[in-house]
Order: C-alpha cells, then sequence, then structure tokens
C-alpha cells in the first residue's frame, strides 16, 4: 500500500481518497485520476489488496473510495456489499472503474451498493466533476452527521441540565415540606402547634358558615401536670404528653379531626361538620383512650393515673362577621369548670348549660354542687358568662356527682353515641 500525500506547502487536505489499484511501485500509483485529486487538495491512499483497502477504509473513513475492477475483479463486488452492511461505512461513496462499455457493468456497480461506474479511459475534466459530486455529497453527510453528533450532544447537556433542575426542585420541594412541617407540628408531640390551630380554626369557621354544618371544639387540660413534672422530672413531663398527644390523635380518629398542642399540657381538639353529639363522642373516645394508655400519676389527687380535664363547646355561625374566638371562649370556661368540679371529667358548654360528662357516661346539671343561688339558669341561647361557682368547688378532693337535691342524671344511650359527622 502506498500513500500519495499532497505538497507540504499545500492547503489543508480537502478530505481523503481511498483507490484500489494495481501497481509494480508507488510511482506507478500516480495515474491521472490520483494526480489530479492530489492537486485539489485530497489525501490520496493507495492499495493494491483487498485486505488492505478494507483495512484502510474501516480505520478512516474515506469521503471517495475508487475501485479499479482490473485490479479488484469480482471482489472489488464484494467488498461493496460488504461496506454497505457496515454502519460506519455504509454511506461512503464507491465508484468503479473499468475499460468495459456494456451498460452491464453499470448495472453490476449498482446492484451491488456502488454509487457510478465511470468507464475508462476519460477526459480528465469530466472525471474530476463526476468525481467532485460524489466528494461533495461525502461532505455533506459527514457535515450532517457531525450536527447530529452535536445536536445530540447539546440535548444530553440539556437533559441533564434539565435532569438537574428537577432534582433541586424536588429537593426544594421537600426542605419546603420540612420547614412547613417545622412551622406547623410541635416538635416534642408531632401534632400540630398553636400556630397551625391559629391558622386552621378561621378557615374551619368560615366553612362551618358557608356548609349550615356546626362546629365542635375540644380543649383539654392534663390534670396535676405540675405535680407530675415535680414528681418524675422534665424527661418524664415530656413522654407523658407525648403519650397524651398519641392517645387523643387515636381518639379523634377522623382525618379531619386535628389535634393540637395548645400550650403547655393543654390540648385542642377541632372538629370540623360535627355536632354535639359527635362531639361528645370524641370527648369519650378521647378519655378512654386515654384510661387505657395507663399513664402512671403517682402526684395526681384525682387516679394514680393520668386523667384529663376536657372543655367542649360546639356552634353554628349565626353571620359571617361572627367571631370564632366566642368558640374558643365557650371551651375554655367548659375546661375550666371541668377542673373546678374535680378534675377527669368532660364539661360541655351547650345550651343547656354547663353539664358534666362523668365516666360513667351521664349528663349532670349544673346544680351539682347543691346551691339553688348558682344554679344556671341559661335560654335557648348559650350564655358564656355563668356566675361564679362556690368556694366549695376550689377544694382539691373531687366534689360529688350528683347531690341529694339535684335532679336525676340524664344517661347517654347507645344511640345518642353516635358520631354525627355532618
Amino acid at each position: 500500500m502506498t500513500v500519495f500525500a499532497p505538497d507540504r506547502s499545500a492547503p489543508t487536505s480537502a478530505g481523503t481518497v481511498v483507490i484500489w489499484q494495481r501497481f509494480e511501485g508507488a510511482e506507478q500509483g500516480r495515474d491521472s485520476i490520483s494526480m489530479t485529486l492530489q492537486q485539489h487538495h485530497y489525501r490520496v491512499m493507495c492499495a493494491q489488496h483487498k485486505n488492505d483497502v478494507l483495512r484502510k477504509v474501516i480505520a478512516n473513513v474515506p469521503d471517495l473510495l475508487l475501485i479499479h475492477l482490473q485490479a479488484s475483479g469480482e471482489a472489488g463486488y464484494k467488498l461493496c456489499k460488504t461496506l454497505r452492511k457496515l454502519s460506519r461505512t455504509s454511506t461512503v461513496p464507491v465508484v468503479f472503474l473499468g475499460t468495459r462499455s456494456e451498460a452491464s457493468e453499470t448495472v453490476r456497480a449498482l446492484r451491488c451498493g456502488g454509487n457510478e461506474y465511470i468507464q475508462l479511459p476519460i477526459d480528465q475534466e469530466e472525471c474530476q466533476l463526476r468525481l467532485d459530486r460524489h466528494l461533495q455529497a461525502a461532505q455533506l453527510v459527514r457535515s450532517l452527521k457531525a450536527d447530529k453528533d452535536s445536536l445530540h450532544q447539546q440535548i444530553w447537556s440539556y437533559n441533564n441540565i434539565l435532569r438537574e433542575h428537577e432534582e433541586r426542585e424536588v429537593s426544594l420541594a421537600e426542605e419546603n415540606q420540612m420547614l412547613q412541617r417545622m412551622a406547623f407540628v410541635d416538635g416534642l408531640t408531632q401534632v400540630a402547634n398553636r400556630r397551625r390551630f391559629n391558622q386552621q380554626i378561621p378557615q374551619l369557621w368560615q366553612q362551618s358558615y358557608h356548609s349550615g354544618q356546626p362546629m365542635s371544639l375540644l380543649l383539654c387540660d392534663i390534670d396535676y401536670f405540675k405535680r407530675y413534672n415535680d414528681h418524675y422530672g422534665h424527661l418524664g413531663g415530656d413522654g407523658c404528653l407525648q403519650a397524651v398527644a398519641s392517645a387523643m390523635v387515636r381518639g379523634a380518629h377522623r382525618h379531619s379531626d386535628q389535634v393540637a398542642r395548645y400550650g403547655g399540657e393543654e390540648f385542642a381538639i377541632l372538629l370540623p361538620a360535627t355536632d354535639l353529639k359527635g362531639a361528645q363522642q370524641v370527648a369519650l373516645s378521647v378519655q378512654s383512650e386515654i384510661a387505657k394508655a395507663q399513664i402512671p400519676h403517682q402526684a395526681s389527687l384525682v387516679k394514680d393515673h393520668v386523667s384529663l380535664s376536657i372543655g367542649l363547646c360546639t356552634l353554628l355561625p349565626e353571620t359571617l362577621q361572627q367571631s370564632y374566638e366566642v368558640l374558643i371562649h365557650g371551651a375554655d370556661e367548659a375546661m375550666y369548670t371541668a377542673k373546678l368540679r374535680g378534675r377527669d371529667r368532660v364539661v360541655i358548654n351547650g345550651p343547656d348549660g354547663l353539664i358534666s360528662i362523668v365516666q360513667n357516661q351521664c349528663l349532670v346539671p349544673d346544680n351539682s354542687a347543691g346551691d339553688a343561688a348558682v344554679a344556671r339558669k341559661i335560654p335557648a341561647k348559650m350564655v358564656l358568662n355563668t356566675p361564679p361557682l362556690p368556694a366549695a368547688a376550689f377544694s382539691s378532693a373531687p366534689s360529688p356527682l350528683v347531690s341529694s337535691s339535684s335532679p336525676p342524671p340524664t344517661c347517654l344511650s347507645p344511640v345518642e353515641e353516635t358520631r354525627s359527622v355532618g
């Protein structure tokens, strides 16, 4: 194999041409076609054996392959078929050169995948024009392939940028969710914090007005929690708060129910679309879960396990301008009354006055203290500002559930304990 390189003073090579021809020495390869191509600054590579031609074409795909049929014979056609099957060389222009004038030569050249058959001898200018057409097409294909590769590279780069951008968005979304959780979730008990409660209650109050369904609020206070902290230490107190919060979540298990740490040892449970009976059911369920938890409280003056004082209030906003604070105030007063009556109970602040639900699930009117002077007489509309209880109610010991002068308690039947969900 011989390579004819252009003069070093010549411009940069315009392309590469491989010629399969027969020659005895390098000089004999310098035929008119080779010389013309070199004059046009093409790098001409000549070989006289099939394997040499194939190796050179595979190693450095040329812009044009010239096959002298006198040198190749039938092997030239077979080589052309082989090149057409290889993706790397399938588009290389192949021109056959021969001396025969029969049309069958052209047909055979084209049938095996060749681009043209040129009969020799041929005018030098005509030959160059024909070869230029194939060379230009090859260079166009090469340019398009380079553009395609560049485009693929750009698409790959853009896809990487998009993927990184999506990953950053996901990461930011996760961080944002974490920050929102930190902002609206109590770190100790993992229930909603006071900020979340303050955000939700005005929204639920408006929903209640528009839907015409009442909403309820439970305010819960852990009985003698200061004594619990003094007895078990602050770490023990933290564990107590966590256990109480978990019990409340189990008791208020509807998806829309929202348990929140209201402050210190106080918790709130927002119950949208829940009437008085439904709220009573939740309060009793929470008391039951607290009892099942069996959280020891040797310092309590009520029982040897943790208990709750729960205030309950249910309202339907009369106007859109009515403040939700009336609901909070009603539940707060009921919780305060539960503590005054001896703790470990639920007090309802409703149209019939402040009524206690004790552990046997009976309703006790508000004259349990036995003093007719302080018996509550509340009209159909709920009255929030009620007379103070007698001094006996502030005793640390539990007050009697029903006095001898009290009317018989009204017990909740199983039907009445069924919760209304609106």
